[in-house]
């Protein structure tokens, strides 16, 4: 579901996984969730008179065929990013334990019909629901989808695992299980990656100690512009281990949490930053003045062009000079190191806590630094740097976004991120009911 930015580096949107995106989970001046299905919903029951969770609230219903209203079996619904779900039984009857109070998106999904996404306040549930799906289109719309898998699908596949399960320590434990699933399309004009899914993706997660069923909505990579955008919606299950696997699945655990937007948003919700390790200062950028605009390198290679061998023209010739500054780069940065007080960004209402702001936000985490798969898979040629502290740039797309409570930014997709936040993805993410555990070593 993250990552945003300097067109060089790993950028991509934050999803519903909770990196990031998360996630991420949208591209730029696309305000709303990208390719979001809702699908209308028929309540039955009454609704009970809103009130405080004291131990657990259920959630129940019903899911029928939209069209022959018969009861459906064996679909899959839960309370989205987190470990809280089930299946219906042959009677289409579903009850899911909702142990925390708040708000929450109910996921209902099965092969060959339509999801539908519900967003629900536990402390306002009705007596039961009743959800009817609709058979699925799989077609990408205007795209013509191909049902070989060549050579070239394989190698889209590639790019999509590494775009999307991440090219990190953990993401080398991390794999799709069903992979036959997804409709995978490139378009060599635009160089865009599009990928959809037939059924939900089934993903092992060995690093962690997870398996995840992830209901991927959309997933868009501009390789151009190297812009990554996905959305979705997981659940999350446990694997069973032994006693020395489950201690290094919560260590691995506690490391992912750490430092990721999940982290980042709850403890901004409780304004304790700097003593949960985090550091956020206003970043300002600007057009570099020196550096030609494009109009003006595409003038001067077309001038070039027609002058015939580029040997023969001086080098203090305007064309030359001009192309020669085009390893320049586009945009120039400045950190200003003011602390930036909590009230110039932050908002508190009967709705909750917002976040608005302009312009660019870079957040340090102190408490970890930057893998040895990071710095590679971003630097350029040279002498290989020193891990640093886990750097990131916030920018919004939308006017605001909310901060959730589970550690979320909603609309996920309101949000850009650049970055470690970019470069983390699915293989780090963790699921809304996760607490660290401080006893862990």
């Amino acid at each position: 579901m993250g990552k945003i930015q300097n067109k060089t580096k790993e950028a991509n949107r934050v999803s519903r996984t909770g990196f990031g995106p998360r996630l991420t989970l949208t591209y730029p001046k696309n305000n709303g969730r990208w390719l979001r299905r809702v699908l209308a919903v028929a309540m039955m029951g009454y609704f009970a008179s809103p009130q405080v969770v004291a131990q657990q609230a259920t959630i129940r219903g019903k899911v029928i065929d939209g069209t022959t209203n018969q009861p459906l079996e064996f679909v899959s619904v839960y309370l989205n990013t987190t470990t809280i779900g089930t299946l219906t039984n042959e009677k289409g009857d579903f009850s899911i334990p909702a142990r925390v109070a708040g708000k929450y998106e109910l996921v209902v999904s099965m092969v060959g019909y339509e999801p539908i996404i519900y967003a629900l306040d536990v402390n306002e549930l009705p007596a039961s629901f009743l959800f009817k799906l609709a058979p699925k289109d799989y077609a990408l719309k205007g795209i013509t989808v191909k049902a070989k898998r060549d050579q070239e699908w394989y190698r889209n596949l590639e790019v999509f695992k590494e775009n999307f399960l991440g090219r990190g320590d953990l993401a080398r434990q991390c794999k799709i299980l069903n992979p036959e699933v997804l409709i995978i399309v490139f378009d060599p004009e635009t160089g865009t990656l599009k990928v959809e899914a037939k059924d939900a993706i089934q993903i092992e997660n060995l690093a962690l100690g997870y398996k995840i069923s992830y209901l991927l909505v959309g997933f868009e990579y501009l390789t151009r512009e190297r812009f990554i955008s996905y959305l979705g919606y997981p659940r999350y299950e446990l694997i069973t281990g032994n006693a020395r696997q489950q201690r290094r699945w919560e260590r691995n655990r506690l490391t992912a949490y750490h430092g990721s937007t999940m982290h980042f948003v709850r403890a901004l919700r409780q304004q304790r930053l700097e003593e949960e390790g985090f550091n956020l200062r206003r970043l300002i950028r600007m057009p570099n003045p020196d550096r030609p605009s494009p109009e003006a390198f595409e003038q001067a290679r077309a001038q070039l062009r027609a002058r015939g061998d580029y040997d023969q023209v001086p080098e203090d010739d305007p064309i030359k000079v001009t192309l020669s500054k085009a390893n320049l780069p586009e945009v120039l940065e400045r950190l200003d190191t003011a602390k930036v007080p909590y009230q110039n960004y932050l908002q508190r209402d009967s709705s909750g806590v917002r976040m608005a702001f302009e312009g660019y936000f870079q957040v340090v985490y102190t408490g970890e630094k930057e893998e040895f798969s990071y710095i590679h898979s971003t630097s350029g040629p040279g002498p290989t740097r020193r891990p640093t502290f886990q750097t990131s740039v916030l920018s919004l797309q939308t006017e605001w976004v909310q901060l959730d409570e589970l550690g979320e930014f909603n609309p996920p997709l309101g949000v850009f991120v650049e970055g470690y936040w970019g470069w983390e993805k699915v293989s780090y993410s963790l699921p809304f009911d996760y607490r660290p555990d401080p006893q862990v070593p």
